[in-house]
């Protein structure tokens, strides 16, 4: 099966498993966020030379990579996010594309540290909202759809995003460049929160 078509047969595997299992917990993970991070893998790996397989393993870790959030707890998603990719995908695609795309999902921890650049895309991609406006949207909700899933109230949100912002990097030159000034702009509006509390 050609690569599109691929992609297109992905895309509603992933939107289907999002419908049929909705959490109203997940205000962040969700379809939404899932469909963004796709946008900004095509965005970022446009600036680089990614031949059809790399651009199609970017493309389908990002479909998959927060599916693991309908079915487990938050530390364990990225796992289960590899287990549903190759249950949907392990009798079409090669062991090596499989554990490729599985990669990609793994990196998506923010403690993991990707060594290929599409793992460094996909990081960039699934944070990009780090060095935008959107993070003074996303921030909030993210703390949200973590007490609502912890079922307590969790205290220093401010300052445990600022110590997020402050030791997260950005991988890729393009995001770098891109995505720096907005990311300090984000750092002091949080320092501001902090200082008029």
């Amino acid at each position: 099966m050609e690569i599109s078509k691929k992609l297109i047969e992905i895309e509603k595997i992933v939107e289907e498993l999002f419908l049929v299992n909705d959490k109203p917990y997940l205000l962040y993970h969700n379809i939404n966020h899932t469909r963004n991070v796709v946008k900004r893998v095509q965005e970022i790996a446009g600036v680089y030379s990614l031949n059809e397989e790399e651009l199609f393993i970017l493309q389908a870790a990002a479909w998959f990579h927060d599916t693991g959030h309908l079915f487990s707890n938050m530390a364990q998603h990225e796992e289960m996010s590899v287990q549903i990719m190759r249950i949907y995908l392990g009798d079409k695609l090669e062991e090596q594309m499989l554990n490729n795309i599985a990669n990609c999902i793994m990196v998506t921890n923010i403690a993991v540290k990707p060594v290929s650049l599409i793992e460094m895309i996909i990081c960039d991609a699934d944070t990009y909202h780090f060095g935008t406006t959107e993070f003074h949207q996303t921030d909030p909700v993210v703390w949200q759809e973590m007490e609502k899933r912890l079922g307590k109230t969790i205290e220093r949100k401010v300052e445990k995003s600022l110590h997020l912002l402050q030791i997260h990097s950005f991988y890729t030159h393009h995001c770098q460049t891109l995505l720096h000034k907005g990311k300090q702009e984000n750092i002091e509006w949080l320092k501001q929160k902090i200082a008029t509390a």
